[in-house]
């Protein structure tokens, strides 16, 4: 019997072994071929198996990919949290920081990321929305608690406008319409206007300074209002 249980557990770690090599492999891929475009039959060239592993492992492409999202997200997610603003409204902010710094230290990759085609591949699509939506949500409702936001906020709705977005930004940087840089000021900028208008006083004096300071990086300022006119 422990004969047995110690050949199954082999099984088992050989199987994990192929599994994150077959992993690797798409992640690299998706550099040079992007998520649209990546085949089985590439994954398994490069992983060095053959595509009936690839299915008997995972069953689809969008399984491994989802695999391959979710590892950098939670990368993500480690660095927010290493962060460590004090408030999540800080937070927030901090996040879209981090995200732009990925972006920057790896652009094929993150470009690669990007599905043309959202209904060639649905189920992996939910499966990449759902972890980053209650990612947004968490801290929404923690700013909520923190009082910088009222306390009706519909954190779930207001979290998917922010993803919609972050998304069109994102977008356009895959499109090479727009800079990181740009992605990254447009992204805090609409943020800033979503919250504004469900900010507590004391939140709302904190999204003022952000879009203030982005106005004021992009060469904007608002004028000021004469005596006559107040």
């Amino acid at each position: 019997m422990a004969d047995e249980i110690r050949l199954a557990s082999r099984r088992e770690r050989h199987k994990d072994r192929r599994r994150q090599t077959i992993v690797d492999a798409a992640y690299d891929l998706l550099r040079e071929v992007g998520a649209d475009e990546l085949s089985v039959k590439m994954i398994a060239e490069r992983a060095d198996v053959s595509a009936a592993t690839i299915y008997n492992l995972f069953g689809a492409k969008g399984a491994v990919l989802e695999k391959v999202y979710a590892r950098d997200f939670e990368g993500f997610v480690a660095k927010v949290a290493a962060a460590g603003p004090a408030r999540a409204l800080d937070a927030i902010f901090e996040a879209i920081g981090i995200a732009a710094g990925l972006y920057r230290s790896d652009p094929a990759f993150y470009r690669g990321m990007s599905i043309g085609n959202p209904r060639a591949e649905p189920d992996l699509v939910i499966s990449v929305q759902g972890p980053r939506q209650a990612f947004w949500r968490d801290l929404l409702a923690r700013a909520v608690e923190e009082e910088d936001l009222a306390p009706d906020v519909r954190a779930d709705l207001l979290g998917m406008a922010m993803m919609q977005l972050a998304g069109g930004a994102f977008g356009a940087w895959v499109a090479d319409l727009i800079s990181i840089a740009e992605m990254e000021r447009q992204t805090c900028y609409g943020f800033a206007l979503l919250l504004l208008g469900r900010a507590t006083p004391a939140g709302r004096g904190r999204l003022q300074a952000r879009i203030a300071a982005v106005e004021a990086a992009a060469g904007f300022v608002l004028p000021k209002t004469s005596a006559a006119a107040r």
